[in-house]
């Protein structure tokens, strides 16, 4: 056999069982890295992982043989790199591909689940009218979901939010009408109405009958 096809084949062999050591889940995150904030929060690990190994992006072009130039766009988050160049650069630095890409992608923190005891908690009453914000940690949301339930006879406060403030209303029950500067807008159970908010407003049950409204406010002021 010759010796060049020997040493193709090993190196062939060699590639392949590094590649098959790389988990399904990194291709899949791959995929989702390719732009906006996961793209920076992988060049901020790498680079947080390499200066606790204390080691200098020259040595790790030497010792991954990917140039020091790509090195520093990943690192900026300019690029992404590839898979392949991620597995030897975890390899230098010692760790493992899911460690590597471990917390790059910050979007379940972003996930509130709100429980129905923790929902009543966060309701106020007054007036024969509730209000029940519907999630936790408010000012870190971009939109504030409500839920208001009126009683018979009921109206809420006069509002004005900043320009720019929009208002989505959904009536889940009962009826409503929205009063908006000098119009009013009657709305039923089913019935949906979205406004710029930084007009004078307020929700209004004139009914005999109590009605609940949702609401969502974007961005998130109260």
């Amino acid at each position: 056999i010759n010796i060049n096809h020997i040493i193709f084949l090993h190196a062939f062999l060699d590639e392949w069982l590094f590649l098959a050591r790389i988990d399904a889940v990194s291709f899949s995150y791959l995929s989702q890295i390719s732009e906006g904030p996961m793209l920076k929060n992988l060049g901020a690990r790498m680079r947080e992982l390499r200066k606790q190994k204390g080691l200098t992006l020259v040595e790790i072009a030497e010792k991954t043989g990917v140039a020091q130039a790509t090195l520093s766009r990943i690192e900026t988050g300019v690029m992404i790199g590839t898979i392949e160049s991620h597995a030897k650069i975890a390899e230098v630095i010692g760790v493992g591909l899911p460690e590597l890409y471990q917390d790059i992608d910050d979007r379940a923190a972003k996930t509130t689940l709100g429980k129905e005891d923790e929902l009543k908690k966060a309701s106020t009453h007054s007036r024969n009218i509730r209000i029940t914000l519907m999630t936790q940690q408010a000012t870190a949301k971009k939109i504030i979901p409500l839920l208001i339930e009126l009683g018979a006879g009921t109206e809420t406060d006069k509002e004005k939010k900043e320009r720019g403030v929009e208002k989505f209303v959904w009536v889940q029950e009962g009826s409503v009408k929205v009063k908006l500067e000098k119009e009013e807008f009657d709305l039923k159970s089913g019935d949906t109405f979205y406004f710029d908010a930084s007009y004078p407003h307020q929700i209004i049950n004139d009914s005999a009958k109590p009605a609940k409204v949702f609401i969502a406010v974007s961005p998130a002021k109260i």
